[in-house]
């Protein structure tokens, strides 16, 4: 161990005279690295109840977070981790902590003996450090007081901060910043109060100042202060936000009040070699907080402020809105104390159009007459549309950066060509009871200047105009409907009482003056649709040819006219069809007849114009509508007069010759009114109907039933039936309510059910000779399938015995002569030979035969074998194939497929000329389905049974069979196509 380990060691000058804590720190780092000639070293000081780095010198000091520091602080004793050991000097509540990175513990140890040193030298350090800052820093807070005077006018408040700020520092220039906007990790500030800026020789400070996220981390959520150097941060993303001020150095502080982030305090100075100390940050931290309170107080003294005037400005507004109920007068003053209120450069009321789409600006003030006249909103798009699409206030503070795009064509236009005069634009919608007016949008060439509490003004501002708006719109539709239910009771009381060319010349008048048209027309059409009457007002009648053009623009409802298609010397001119619909009048769904209008219900037109070009309104064509409705109601009643007079002689004239009994009855229950049929059934009685009590009818058996179909139908709207007779006739009787409520007339209408009765008791003969045919067929059906059970057996039985008996005495006969054979020579043995051949040939016809008849094979081996087997014997070349889930079938199905088969390929070899045949067997959940088709000659349905009637009754013996085995049979034939016989059978 040397000597200079173990000597006690003495602590450096520097750190009796550091002048500030972080001095401090440096100093005793670079003594205690050497002392104990340690990798690195570490000061950490305990201030303000944090314990914090003030000093660090060597390397490996990454190892250190400060947990060890803490523990050995507030334990009073060195603490030891792996290469770390620290050392704590001082008190738990003011003292400090050496912290080493692989250090000597001698040293160390050596080191620990000095702490009531280190202690007392911190302690200097820290009171001549507070009592220069605050001294420096109660000097200048009181002289800003004294300069602010208690003032709360937010701009002198401002400027003298700033002033106040680089006077104390000594530096050349400062200002104040407030915030105008803070974002979750930006912020930006609106106009700046400035010192010293305007005699930098730049031209001044212009516009605001936005903080990005780090230094929005560090000023406005830490509250710290940003100190900058050019000569220390030359190349960094400080340095580069700070080319514009250009300064030598500069601190940025936090104003703050209240837990709200208010803005910055930015002083710089620069003079080269300028430089900061830590006392400069005490003392902006100091000036910052003395400031924040009284820019605070300032504001929100102008708040209030600004809320008194601005609520006496609203008053006034409201007061002027409501000094006017006409909607013209009403939008001028809306406009006017709108820009006045808001200092907006221009206004435009937006209307919603009845289609709910459009808006067009109904009145402005500043806007370019272009623009008025070219802009067609639409609803949802741009920032007036989505304010009447959203019903809440759209803001864009500069539309060139907001991208909310253009609601209309034009706007778009302009925007994409960079045009656009307006930056800041804010769209209110006016919402009325009766629904959304529009829209009370505001322009500023600049970005939008209002804040927050400007915001909410405008919208309680949107809500005094939308109750104006509404009352001007109650107003002028009051006036209006009372001119409009004037001229439509005259017009209505005019045609009602006379229809004549004088009277419809007359109506033709009224409507052009309530239209304020100079000219106008009714022309009326026939049941055909023709045009037969015209009257006209100020206009010499049109020929046929323009009527019929006229007639040729019609639509569903009132619509303008073009000069091309108005009538000459016209600028402008409507048409309004008159159309028949009188469901109200006829019931729901009714519709008037032909006799009562044309084609479509059309009636005839109205027709206006006038020399003017502007386009008729929508209010015009809306009182068009009226007119029209009021003139086709008018018309169409005393047409429909006429054919309910031509409808009831109809109706008159069906009751007369009707067969049914038909009777009227009054709600008493006597008889009005009987029809032929019912007079002479009841005149054969003995009886008069008209005067005789329905009840009294003779029909005393069935009178109970009479009875409560009556009550049925005198309470109820459904009505009443029965079944009642009279003398040898029976009655079908139904009693409707004639009218909508109890206690009315009734309707009888009886049918005379007698010739009914005696037809279904014909049906009912008829019905049980065809069930008797049917149980015979069944019988025949029977008995056909027991005779095919019975053939089969008989076939089994003949196979087996030909087979089991004549086969083998054939065989034992061919064996004896083949014996025979051998024991002879010459002639004799070839006639043996001969013999021998033809009972071989015998005995293969017998064994052929008895397959033939009952195949061993579909006994033995199943279906798809006897099938493959039938394949090879028939004539034509056959191929069977198979899908499906093979599987052993009904013994009775299996056979009933063998014998399909074998007969439809017998059919193809006689009759198809076929190349090739196929059977395809198809096994499915339900059953089986055979396919067997031939590439053959085909045939008709008139060849089939042609073919049948010769007697050849193949494919009926097939049916029958498939039908017996409870399946089906389709076949699929045509000339020179082949044929497909297709069964279905069940598994």
């Amino acid at each position: 161990m040397s000597t200079f380990a173990t000597a006690f060691p003495i602590l450096p000058a520097a750190l009796s005279a550091a002048q500030s804590v972080p001095a401090f720190g440096a100093a005793l780092c670079a003594f205690a690295c050497e002392f104990t000639r340690a990798h690195g070293v570490r000061v950490w000081v305990k201030a303000d109840g944090h314990l914090s780095d003030v000093g660090c010198e060597g390397r490996g000091l990454g190892l250190s977070d400060g947990g060890l520091a803490g523990r050995a602080l507030t334990q009073g004793r060195a603490q030891e981790e792996g290469m770390l050991c620290a050392l704590p000097f001082g008190t738990a509540q003011a003292g400090g902590v050496l912290e080493f990175v692989g250090a000597d513990p001698e040293c160390v140890a050596a080191l620990a003996a000095l702490g009531p040193l280190l202690a007392l030298a911190l302690e200097g350090v820290q009171a001549r450090e507070a009592r220069r800052g605050r001294g420096r820093a109660a000097e200048t807070v009181e002289q800003l007081v004294r300069r602010l005077g208690g003032s709360l006018d937010l701009a002198e408040v401002l400027t003298a901060t700033a002033e106040s700020a680089a006077l104390a520092l000594g530096f050349e220039r400062a200002f104040v910043g407030l915030f105008s906007r803070v974002e979750e990790e930006r912020a930006h500030t609106g106009d700046v109060f400035t010192y010293g800026f305007e005699d930098d020789g730049d031209g001044g400070f212009q516009g605001g100042i936005g903080l990005g996220p780090v230094s929005f981390r560090r000023v406005v959520k830490q509250g710290e202060v940003i100190l900058y150097d050019r000569v220390r941060d030359a190349g960094t993303p400080m340095a580069r936000s700070m080319q514009e001020m250009n300064p030598e150095v500069a601190l940025i502080a936090p104003l703050s009040a209240r837990g709200r982030p208010l803005g910055v305090l930015y002083v710089d100075s620069r003079k080269p070699g300028a430089r900061l100390t830590e006392d400069d940050t005490w003392l902006v931290l100091t000036l910052a907080e003395q400031a924040s309170l009284a820019i605070d107080n300032a504001r929100l003294y102008g708040q209030e402020t600004r809320k008194r005037e601005n609520a006496e400005a609203l008053r006034e507004a409201g007061a002027a809105l409501a000094g006017s109920l006409h909607l013209h007068d009403t939008l001028t003053r809306l406009m006017e104390r709108a820009t006045t209120l808001f200092r907006a450069d221009a206004a435009g009321v937006y209307e919603l159009q009845p289609d709910g789409r459009t808006l067009v600006i109904r009145n402005a003030v500043g806007l370019p007459s272009e623009y008025v006249l070219r802009v067609r909103a639409k609803v949802g798009a741009g920032v007036t549309g989505r304010a009447v699409e959203s019903g809440e206030r759209v803001t864009a503070p500069d539309l060139r950066t907001a991208h909310l795009g253009g609601g209309s064509r034009y706007t778009r236009q302009l925007l994409a060509q960079g045009r656009y005069p307006y930056r800041g634009v804010v769209a209110l919608p006016l919402k009325t009871r009766v629904g959304t007016f529009g829209a009370l949008t505001l322009y500023w060439e600049d970005a939008l200047p209002l804040d927050a509490d400007d915001l909410a003004l405008t919208e309680v501002y949107a809500a005094q105009a939308s109750l104006a708006l509404e009352n001007a719109r109650l107003y002028e539709e009051e006036l209006r409907r009372e001119r409009e239910a004037a001229v439509l009771l005259n017009v209505g009381r005019l045609l009602a009482e006379d229809q004549s060319d004088a009277a419809l010349t007359e109506a033709a008048r009224l409507a052009t003056l309530a239209l304020s048209a100079g000219r106008g027309l009714i022309a009326l059409t026939d049941s055909s649709g023709a045009l037969t009457r015209c009257a006209t007002y100020n206009l010499h009648r049109p020929s046929p040819e323009d009527l019929d053009a006229l007639a040729g623009q019609l639509g569903r409802g009132p619509r303008p006219l073009t000069r091309r298609h108005a009538l000459p010397v016209a600028g402008s001119a409507l048409i309004v069809p008159l159309r028949a619909d009188l469901g109200a009048d006829l019931g729901v769904g009714a519709r008037p007849g032909p006799d009562v209008a044309g084609p479509g219900g059309l009636l005839g037109f109205l027709y206006a114009d006038d020399p003017g070009t502007e386009p008729p309104s929508d209010r015009v064509l809306a009182l068009a509508r009226s007119v029209a409705d009021q003139m086709a109601l008018t018309l169409s009643r005393e047409r429909l007069l006429t054919a309910l007079a031509r409808e009831e002689a109809r109706y008159r004239q069906l009751s007369e010759s009707a067969h049914d009994l038909i009777l009227s009855a009054d709600g008493q229950g006597v008889v009005t009114y009987a029809n032929p049929a019912a007079t002479r059934l009841l005149h054969a009685r003995g009886l008069e109907p008209v005067g005789t009590p329905l009840l009294d009818l003779p029909t005393p058996d069935t009178r109970p039933a009479l009875s409560a179909a009556w009550m049925a139908a005198h309470t109820h709207l459904a009505g009443g039936r029965a079944d009642i007779q009279i003398g040898p006739h029976r009655l079908e009787v139904r009693l409707s309510p004639v009218g909508a409520g109890p206690g009315e007339g009734v309707l009888m209408v009886a049918r005379d059910l007698s010739e009914m009765q005696q037809l279904a008791e014909e049906i009912a003969r008829r019905g049980q000779a065809l069930e008797a045919a049917t149980s015979r067929t069944v019988e025949l059906r029977t008995y056909l399938t027991l005779f095919t059970q019975a053939q089969e057996e008989e076939r089994r039985r003949i196979s087996r015995e030909l087979h089991d008996d004549t086969a083998q005495v054939l065989t034992a006969t061919s064996r004896r002569v083949a014996r025979l054979a051998r024991d002879l020579e010459g002639e004799r043995r070839e006639r043996a030979d001969d013999i021998l051949a033809d009972l071989d040939s015998a005995i293969q016809g017998v064994r052929r035969f008895a397959r033939n008849l009952r195949p061993s094979v579909l006994d033995d081996l199943g279906l798809l074998p006897a099938l493959e087997w039938l394949a090879t014997q028939a004539q034509t070349d056959t191929r069977l194939e198979v899908s499906g889930q093979d599987r052993r079938l009904n013994p009775t199905v299996e056979l009933t497929v063998f014998r399909l088969a074998q007969e439809a390929l017998n059919n193809v070899d006689k009759h198809a000329r076929a190349g090739t045949a196929a059977i395809r067997v198809a096994f499915t959940e339900e059953g089986v389905r055979v396919a067997i088709s031939d590439d053959g000659q085909g045939f008709t349905t008139a060849h089939a049974e042609a073919r049948a009637q010769a007697g050849h009754l193949g494919l009926i013996g097939l049916r029958e069979r498939v039908a017996l085995a409870g399946g089906h049979l389709d076949v699929q034939s045509a000339p020179g196509q082949g044929t497909t016989l297709v069964f279905d059978l069940p598994g």
